[in-house]
């Protein structure tokens, strides 16, 4: 008792409780007014007390920030080297399905490209970055020269292309999110342009092969990372208005840690359970707790004849 006294005073004289306190005071007011408390309380408490909690260069008070900020990028050479390994992913593919070298250019540009051109040609507010700058179209098309003739080199190569590409999976999922955030457009919107960035390139390689797109079976966390990394990252800097640089850090660090721990533990998304017939049967649960419940009778079907039967019909 004689400890927790003063426990309780230093919690009640810190400033953090005192912004916490006068955080849930306004949430409280504002809920009165509008008449939703939850409503009041997701969108106004929450938001306050982890600002409260984080440190102040971390959050922005500034109204429409996430939007018209400065956009968030990545270095030049990360962006070529990422292109360059979704060019000489697709071009395997095409190698492996005896693609002509036209096949093979056409795949190593759409699986190195395909995710910002979607994104950009469903923006149309930006342009199409892979047009306007005329090294990502070289870089794809090295990728391309690469695997015509160097087919059985670059297949040594897919271990490490594979780390290059989880890193990638999470830098573009952070950038296309942005770029959604910056031509004004919603959360859910943002989300899932920060998805089709960063897996768009894969669909149209596979589509184009005429087989079903991988990221869209089970598999090592590929789409479910990068749809967990655009959604932290546009729910931490819309919602709760941390800077874009803190949030794109963490967003990509969450992606990337998901995709390489997926990677080496061999966790695998799963397939879609059917618990249909544990609603069906729930009804018929609840009753049989009743007294005056009686359970349906089993209809017993009749015996089949044994094989002498037959024998006697047959004479």
């Amino acid at each position: 008792m004689s400890i927790t006294l003063p426990l309780l005073l230093a919690v009640a004289s810190h400033p953090a409780t005192a912004t916490m306190t006068a955080a849930a005071s306004n949430a409280a007011s504002s809920a009165v007014t509008s008449g939703s408390p939850l409503a009041a309380f997701i969108t106004t408490t929450v938001p306050s007390l982890v600002a409260s909690i984080l440190p102040s260069g971390v959050t922005t008070t500034a109204p429409d920030a996430f939007g018209h900020g400065v956009a968030v990028a990545i270095p030049l050479a990360w962006e070529l080297i990422a292109v360059f390994v979704g060019g000489l992913s697709g071009g395997l593919a095409a190698v492996r399905r005896k693609f002509d070298i036209a096949g093979i250019i056409t795949l190593a540009i759409v699986t190195g490209l395909g995710g910002g051109i979607i994104r950009d040609l469903l923006l149309q507010k930006f342009g199409i970055a892979a047009f306007l700058d005329y090294r990502y179209l070289l870089t794809a098309l090295a990728a391309a020269t690469v695997v015509f003739f160097f087919a059985g080199t670059a297949t040594k190569l897919t271990r490490p292309m594979a780390y290059i590409d989880a890193v990638s999976l999470g830098l573009f999922v952070v950038v296309g999110a942005d770029k959604a955030l910056r031509a004004d457009l919603s959360v859910l919107p943002a989300i899932m342009l920060g998805v089709i960035t960063a897996t768009g390139g894969s669909i149209l390689r596979d589509v184009l092969s005429n087989e079903v797109p991988v990221v869209l079976q089970p598999g090592a966390l590929y789409s479910v990372a990068a749809m967990i990394g655009s959604t932290v990252f546009v729910l931490a800097t819309v919602w709760l208005g941390v800077i874009k640089e803190f949030s794109g850090l963490f967003a990509i660090s969450i992606a990337v840690a998901l995709r390489f721990l997926a990677m080496w533990r061999g966790w695998q998304t799963r397939e879609a359970r059917d618990y249909s017939h544990h609603l069906t049967g729930l009804p018929r649960r609840l009753l049989s707790f009743l007294p005056f419940y009686r359970a349906p009778s089993k209809v017993e079907s009749p015996p089949e004849p044994e094989s002498d039967d037959f024998q006697q019909s047959n004479r």
